[in-house]
């Protein structure tokens, strides 16, 4: 049985469709919806306009080049009602169930307790005749290094998981497919940035695309995750999929399902003679997850140079290209995904040591990587990973992947898909160093007892007792502690300290805002000056500490993104 033939969405969307079909036509006159599909298409294939809302605060400016529909295609619902039992789901839509109890009690059965009994055969051969979505396949992965056990990648194609995202009659309504921008007045002096589409990234990537055709921007995520630590050791590195087209509100809300898992990347446990292959263990896995992940895209790589026809909600047929937009990870990750060094920025040419400049250094293009890979592979053979590796570092301080896997992906580039992600590079950061700098000044007993002292009110988390001993976090103590932390240091540690700590939640409050316009830009920026500026006070208090001892470089990776939010904001919009 494959992982989607037991959807338990699926009752769902075919419910909902019932009322979606009896409310196109009215949706689509009403002019109001983000995604507006045309009524018909002319003899040319051109999509028919449709008048802006008039309820929207902003002046909307079109690209010059919208996309264009080809005909009809097959939704998601043609495709249900093209299997073998079609007919008999024309009198009962959850055949071959009898009633929606029986189907979602079915679907509670398989996916929640696993069945053992001797009716289990008769369920899941009902389940494997529903109509299935994109199927997973699996393949032995060889590996250039021996491995305590054989490697393996399953992985779905990419293609079949958008276009799976796109049939769907849920993101009718949410669903844009042209770049756009956004002005606060007609005279587009100030410039608004909301969605992906609205950012020049998008624009650009439009304007060097076929007349006519669909601008598709892929999103990426991944994240290495233990499941069981005690009992096996046992870890898994998922990789899901998803559409910046999606409307950023809906793609966020997990119960939209909206990411798909696109593959589990293997995770390897390589076997080495001596200390020297042992130093040489974190390069081996870095090109093996950039090959799996070269080999599971590739797809999506030939789609955004030559393009591909998918369908939409209601069954046009567009020409579709499919640039990678984002690549959702964290801090290690996204240089490991930039093939540089630990203490290296992912996405501009700064190193540890300036990362306390108050300056944006010049941005990581790809293209930049990729003259310094063939300036080393010049030097040494990539296949002498211990020389290749020792001269990648050496002179442009790179990882030692000599084949990134974005490195033939038309209209992507790392300086740009790797973007600012706000639970780990401003919540998480903010509890990494800022909550450790003011313990350190005000001291862990004085700090806790202000926590303690402060009054229970609804709605806020109380501390009642401190923070200092606090091990396991979320984001939604980071939040709460971003609340009270500015008045719990006040009167206790200088002003500069107080300036500088207060300026970074500024930063960070303003930066988690759905729209930003150029104002709050200028604002972003004032904020995170006023951080450099006041910044010598923590080092003054001793505060800023290393692992041993006093720290007096400001080599924090996730200080140095910041600089990076701004220009993110631009190219990629908000979302």
């Amino acid at each position: 049985m494959t992982p989607d033939s037991a959807n338990p969405n699926l009752g769902s969307i075919l419910l909902e469709q019932l009322d979606i079909n009896m409310r196109t036509e009215k949706n689509d006159q009403d002019g109001d919806n983000v995604y507006h599909p045309p009524q018909e298409a002319d003899c040319d294939g051109n999509t028919v306009n449709h008048p802006p809302s008039t309820s929207s605060p902003f002046f909307l400016e079109k690209h010059p080049m919208p996309s264009k529909t080809y005909g009809k295609g097959k939704t998601m619902l043609d495709e249900f009602y093209a299997d073998n039992y079609a007919e008999e789901r024309t009198e009962m839509l959850y055949y071959p169930f009898v009633t929606r109890s029986e189907w979602q009690l079915g679907a509670f059965l398989i996916l929640n307790i696993g069945l053992s009994f001797g009716t289990s055969k008769d369920l899941y051969s009902r389940v494997e005749i529903l109509p299935k979505g994109p199927q997973w396949k699996g393949m032995p992965w060889p590996s250039d290094h021996p491995t305590k056990t054989p490697l393996s990648l399953f992985y779905r194609d990419p293609l079949e998981c958008i276009q799976s995202l796109l049939i769907s009659p849920l993101v009718k309504d949410h669903l844009s497919m042209d770049p756009f921008r956004l002005f606060k007045t007609a005279e587009k002096l100030t410039r608004v940035y909301t969605e992906w589409l609205s950012g020049d990234l998008a624009w650009q990537m439009k304007s060097n695309i076929p007349a006519g055709a669909t601008l598709l921007g892929t999103i990426l995520s991944s994240d290495k995750t233990t499941i069981s630590a005690m009992t096996g050791n046992r870890g898994a590195h998922p990789l899901l999929i998803n559409i910046a087209n999606l409307d950023m509100d809906f793609r966020t809300k997990s119960s939209n399902h909206a990411y798909m898992l696109l593959a589990l990347l293997p995770i390897p446990s390589f076997v080495y003679k001596d200390d020297n292959e042992k130093e040489l263990v974190g390069v081996w896995e870095a090109r093996l997850i950039h090959e799996c992940l070269d080999f599971v895209v590739a797809p999506l790589k030939k789609a955004a140079e030559v393009g591909v026809m998918m369908n939409d909600p209601l069954g046009y047929r567009r020409y579709c290209f499919t640039p990678l937009a984002g690549y959702v990870v964290d801090t290690p990750e996204s240089q490991l995904l930039a093939t540089v060094k630990g203490n290296t920025s992912s996405v501009t040419m700064a190193s540890y040591h300036n990362f306390g400049d108050s300056f944006r250094h010049p941005s990581r293009t790809g293209t930049t990587t990729l003259r310094q890979l063939q300036a080393v592979e010049a030097l040494v053979d990539p296949m002498d990973i211990a020389n290749y590796v020792r001269s990648a570092k050496e002179h442009y301080r790179l990882l030692g992947v000599h084949k990134p896997f974005w490195r033939d992906w038309p209209l992507s580039d790392p300086s740009n898909f790797l973007t600012p992600e706000p639970l780990h590079h401003w919540h998480k950061a903010f509890w990494d160093h800022d909550v450790k700098w003011c313990i350190k000044a005000v001291g862990w007993k004085e700090i806790d007892f202000r926590f303690h002292i402060i009054h229970p009110h609804t709605g806020y988390r109380h501390f009642k007792e401190g923070i200092s001993k606090i091990k396991q976090v979320t984001g939604r103590e980071h939040r709460d502690l971003q609340w009270y932390i500015v008045g719990v240091i006040s009167g206790r540690t200088p002003q500069p300290f107080v300036v500088a700590i207060r300026a970074l939640n500024d930063f960070r409050y303003l930066a988690q805002s759905p729209v930003i316009d150029d104002n709050m830009c200028d604002m972003l920026l004032k904020a995170l000056k006023e951080f450099h500026d006041h910044k010598d006070a923590i080092m003054a208090s001793s505060a800023r500490l290393g692992k041993r001892k006093k720290n007096k470089v400001w080599g924090i990776p996730k200080l140095e993104f910041l600089q990076s939010v701004v220009p993110s904001i631009r190219a990629n919009g908000v979302a």
